[in-house]
Parts: structure tokens; sequence; C-alpha cells
């Protein structure tokens, strides 16, 4: 739970995106204690190797810009080629293909009409907007669609609540995950009055909270980060 973008993607390009980010990480250094000596020349040597070691990489080097500004998921990026890896990552974490989102191209039905929003990209958006902006997890680990969307065995699983939704499922699941593992965006406890107005079985019980912003937590626009 999107924008809409030139190029065709799959879910193979979450083997792209982690292969970026270890291609940019850094191994673990060796344990050990180390001599004086031996401290101070690293020191002195550290700001030659990361000299030597060149800049950051930058997804946006060589890219163009993105086509326009956008508010929901890609309203962070910056390049095109952001907005190519963010939409990858989404598709990834999710673990769904770009047409679970867009429509088919008109008269091309391999690829997808990206602008047109859909039912599941107004969604996704307010997701990014806001859901996602007024809860975090409680043990300050980021914010990400794989936050929720995983089954027992920590597999992308796009329907949580399962499908067709079951109302046992749901009740079990907004018990063991959301109230026990996220608070809301200011840190308090999270309860099923927090977005549901009231509690199950009261009559202030609001069973719909997808778009009703309203509803959730006071939370103010962050950054987007898949």
């Amino acid at each position: 739970m999107l924008e809409a973008r030139s190029l065709s993607l799959s879910l193979s390009l979450g083997c792209f995106v982690a292969a970026l980010a270890a291609f940019t990480g850094c191994g673990a250094g060796r344990s050990g204690s180390v001599a004086p000596q031996a401290s101070a020349s690293a020191s002195a040597a550290a700001p030659q190797a990361s000299a030597a070691a060149g800049p950051a990489f930058d997804e946006c080097k060589d890219s163009g810009p993105v086509p326009r500004a956008y508010e929901g998921i890609l309203r962070g990026a910056r390049c095109d080629q952001q907005r190519f890896l963010t939409m990858a990552s989404v598709a990834d974490q999710l673990g769904v293909e770009c047409v679970y989102c867009h429509v088919p191209l008109p008269g091309n039905p391999k690829k997808e009409d990206y602008p047109v929003m859909t039912p599941r990209k107004e969604i996704a958006n307010w997701m990014s907007q806001h859901f996602m902006q007024s809860v975090k997890p409680a043990d300050g680990s980021p914010m990400r669609c794989k936050s929720c969307h995983i089954d027992e065995n920590g597999k992308p699983l796009v329907k949580v609540l399962g499908e067709p939704r079951s109302q046992a499922k749901a009740a079990e699941w907004m018990a063991m995950v959301m109230v026990n593992r996220f608070v809301a965006a200011d840190g308090s406890r999270l309860r099923c009055r927090s977005c549901h107005v009231g509690t199950l079985g009261t009559p202030q019980w609001q069973g719909k909270v997808m778009l009703r912003t309203e509803q959730i937590p006071k939370h103010q626009l962050g950054p987007a980060a898949f």
C-alpha cells in the first residue's frame, strides 16, 4: 500500500536494490586490541583511505529529474532513478507485481499505465503519507512496508488480514502485532480506539480506517522511507 513512472518494474528488481545496498555497505572490522602506535597510524591514514575510496554512491548521479512533483510514495524522489528504485522496493516488500496497483497500458497489455490513479494506488499513497507517519515500531526500527506486510515466516504478504479478509484473523493480528509491536507517533501506547475511534463491540467503533486520516493518531507529513 503507486505513482507514475515510465520504466517497467518487476519483483526481480528487489535483488538489484539489495545488490546496490551490499555494494555500498561496509564490512565488519576484526575484533581485538590494537597497540597505541597502530591506532595512531590508522587514525592518520583514515582520511587518505576515505579519499581513496571515492565519494559515496549517489543513485541520482547521471539520472534525469522526476517528470513532476509527487505527494505520495514518491514525494521524496530526487531523480528518475530514485523513483525507479523506490517503486521496486515497495513491490518487493509487498511481494507483488506492478500490475497489482497499476492498470495495463491501452494497446499494450504487457506494460502499465502508471499515471492512471487506481484504488490500490490511492491506498498505498495514503499509507505512506499518513498511516506510516502516525505509528512507528516500538523497538525504534524504521517504519517500512515490511514492518507489517509479512507472514509468520517473514515472507512478503500484501493481505495481512486474510484474503478475503477474516474478522477473526484481523482481530488476532491487530492484538498480537499492531498493539504489541507499534506505538503512536508521539510514543504513546496504541489501543483499538487509536484508529477505530471506539472499542470493538461499542457503538463508537469504526471498522474502516483506510483513507480516514482524521481517525488515526496525530502526525506530521514526514519523509518517505522504503
